[in-house]
């Protein structure tokens, strides 16, 4: 739970484009009050990873997860024998972006609470009470800690 004055804007950073934006604003009013200003970073990246994961598949339904490969094929005194030699098809690199964005969206998320087992399991934490310390507490309390 964040304490005041330690919550992360509700505001997304201006640097993410719409779509980052937009996960921003739909995953805060989720998960920001259990979340301090030390794990922006995560929702940062969460978002950041959301974008990259949608341009990729943007990019694979307008081009396709394999393109044909051409080549040019010559005599040795340069002259054109095939202009259009088939070689194969490539894959989209816009393919691997798509996987690591949404692996690496799967593991932020599950670092977030934002999977099914990783909520069960932030629901197995004890809640703190009032007349427990908090860690921000036994870190910084105390000036009669001996050493």
């Amino acid at each position: 739970m964040a304490t005041k004055g330690n919550e992360i804007s509700q505001t997304p950073p201006k640097y993410l484009k719409a779509t980052g934006r937009s996960m921003w604003s739909r995953l805060m009013p989720l998960i920001g009050s259990q979340l301090e200003e030390s794990d922006r970073a995560l929702v940062e990246s969460y978002c950041f990873n959301y974008q990259l994961m949608r341009e990729a598949y943007e990019d694979i339904k307008k081009n396709g997860i394999q393109y044909p490969l051409y080549k040019i094929v010559m005599t040795p005194r340069g002259d054109i024998i095939d202009p259009n030699h088939f070689e194969g098809y490539k894959s989209n690199p816009a393919t691997k972006t798509l996987s690591d964005a949404t692996a690496k969206l799967n593991m932020l998320g599950q670092q977030l609470g934002l999977s099914p087992q990783s909520r069960a399991e932030l629901a197995k934490l004890p809640k703190p009470t009032d007349k427990e310390q908090s860690m921000a507490d036994l870190l910084n309390g105390g000036d009669n800690v001996d050493f």
